[in-house]
């Protein structure tokens, strides 16, 4: 069990590589600057604040990338080290090297989300003029960027275990996927992720008293879900990409990938 943890944290250590780190420093910084143009030009409304930053460029943007960087590493490193058949080979179930391999990289991913989240809400609240207290805005979105970083990332992680080149993979499911599929109207949204996070940010939304869109015509209007249901699905997603993730490991024959 020892050497089990031990793989956790090393797996966690592992994932602070400075590629990695710098794009999701850079990504943050992006954020920050969009943000504080945009409170220069005009003051940040708390619906001008949800609409026009935290739906579409932190959940549907920042979120995505971040997990799809640091998921499909998961099992990436592995390769590019030419070090995951003798990790296959360790004296430890294989779907318990999966597992641990995710467990490592998810206080990261979620630690980087919540402190872009928190840096986005500074920065909106000192310079765009959001009247909102800071703590109370960053707090009220903290289970919708939860839910939705530990299901992006589960998918990606199964990526990875899954194909050699998920990288390339994943991003074209976030853009032809999250970004289009899950804009349009019908059932087909429901298969991405966001359609469930932007249920839940609606959710929060209507907690800092905004009322839904009523300015998009009713054929492009998104007939979003309960937030509490939308979280369910979420935690079923994470959970079921899990698995699956342990379960293709563990069946997966892994030869010299060089």
């Amino acid at each position: 069990m020892s050497s089990w943890f031990y793989l956790i944290y090393f797996s966690f250590r592992r994932q602070l590589r400075p590629r990695r780190l710098a794009v999701a420093f850079l990504l943050f910084i992006l954020l920050i600057v969009v943000v504080a143009v945009m409170g220069a030009e005009r003051s940040l409304s708390v619906r001008r604040f949800i609409r026009a930053i935290i739906e579409p460029q932190f959940c549907r943007f920042f979120l995505p990338v971040i997990a799809l960087t640091f998921g499909t590493a998961v099992l990436g490193d592995e390769r590019e080290d030419k070090t995951l058949v003798y990790l296959s080979t360790r004296p430890l179930p294989r779907w318990s090297l999966f597992l641990a391999k995710v467990l490592g990289s998810v206080p990261l991913v979620l630690g980087i989300a919540l402190g872009t989240l928190l840096g986005i809400c500074a920065t909106a609240t000192l310079a765009g003029g959001l009247p909102l207290p800071l703590l109370r805005a960053a707090w009220v979105f903290v289970p919708t960027v939860t839910f939705g970083v530990l299901a992006y990332l589960a998918f990606f992680s199964w990526l990875g275990a899954a194909f050699r080149n998920s990288t390339l993979i994943g991003v074209a499911y976030v853009f032809l996927v999250e970004f289009f599929m899950g804009s349009v109207p019908g059932v087909l949204k429901q298969v991405s992720i966001s359609f469930y996070i932007r249920s839940m940010l609606d959710d929060a939304a209507g907690e800092l008293g905004v009322a839904p869109r009523e300015d998009v015509p009713e054929l492009f209007q998104l007939e979003l879900i309960e937030g509490s249901d939308a979280a369910l699905v979420l935690a079923a997603t994470a959970a079921g990409f899990m698995l699956l993730g342990m379960y293709w490991f563990s069946r997966r024959e892994y030869r010299d990938l060089t």
